[in-house]
This record gives structure tokens, sequence and C-alpha cells, in this order.
């Protein structure tokens, strides 16, 4: 029998990332059993990180985010089912550090980003909630974003295409 020829395409990376996502009216999502948001038409930010193999590397996550077809499970993957709801951009950095808490509360110290309901996308930390609501322009938000993550002496990436193939070419 032949060993398992690992796949090319599928890379297995470490890292950090976050989403900016638009919803383009107001809506109430049903999150978990007893936790729900209420988003009005606007941007925000999720955060999340990607440390394992596979489904859980860098590339796995975010294309589970991205990718239309999944079952709901976690708190993200409710708010992302809706159809107002919408991935507009990214920024990611390669790390093999557990930074997905250090990057959220420095997005938390700019006066323009804020908690929007207690708990949602940090059932599995401390922090307040991993799903941030921003009250600036996309271009704005991203380059914010971007900075931040330069502070935290990572090296961000933001791809301009969201696209499926991002996931696999870029990642």
């Amino acid at each position: 029998m032949s060993p398992r020829k690992r796949s090319t395409t599928h890379k297995n990376h470490q890292g950090v990332y976050t989403l900016i996502i638009r919803s383009a009216d107001r809506r109430r999502i049903r999150v978990g059993r007893h936790l729900s948001v209420s988003l009005e038409r606007g941007l925000y930010l999720y955060t999340g990180s990607g440390q394992g193999r596979g489904s859980t590397s860098l590339e796995g996550r975010i294309g589970r985010h991205l990718s239309q077809v999944k079952k709901n499970f976690w708190h993200i993957d409710r708010i992302l089912s809706s159809d107002s709801v919408h991935v507009v951009s990214m920024i990611f950095a390669r790390t093999t550090c557990k930074a997905e808490c250090r990057v959220n509360a420095a997005l938390l110290k700019d006066p323009d980003i804020a908690v929007l309901t207690k708990g949602v996308g940090s059932s599995d930390c401390n922090c307040e909630s991993h799903f941030l609501m921003a009250k600036c322009e996309l271009s704005v938000l991203r380059e914010k974003v971007r900075k931040h993550y330069v502070r935290l002496d990572l090296r961000p990436h933001v791809p301009r295409d969201r696209g499926a193939k991002l996931c696999r070419d870029t990642v």
C-alpha cells in the first residue's frame, strides 16, 4: 500500500485573522440558546485563529467563514449565515503564537471599535467578545486593523479578493 500523498493545494499555516463584516440592514440573530445579537446596518469585526492542521489551520478557519455551506456550530457561523451579513474584507498574519486575544484587546483600545454583545465569539477565552462593532468607513477600518497587527509585531496581509481561491493561494 502506498503512502497517502499530501495535497499541494492545501496549506497548513498557523495564524490569526480578523474578518471585516458588513450588515446591510437591521437584524436580530440568535447565536446561542440564550444569546442574541442585534445588528444595525454597518461594519463589524470578528477575530479568530487557526493553530492546527487541515480544518483548524489558518486556511481552514478562513475558508469555513467564507463558505456558504456549513453546519452552524460557532456564534460567527450563525451571524454569517444571515442573508444580509457578508465578509467584505479580512486581515491575517501567520504566527505560531496565540495572538487572537491580544489582537482583540488592541482593537478594543480604538475609540471607533467596541463590544456589541458580551460573550459572542469568546466562549473559549476570558475576553468580553471577539465580535465587535465599528463606527468608521471600510477603508479606514481596514487600515486601523492593519496598524494594530503591526503594533503587535505581526506581519499583516490584506488580500484584495475575499473568495475561496484566497484561502488556498494567499494565506
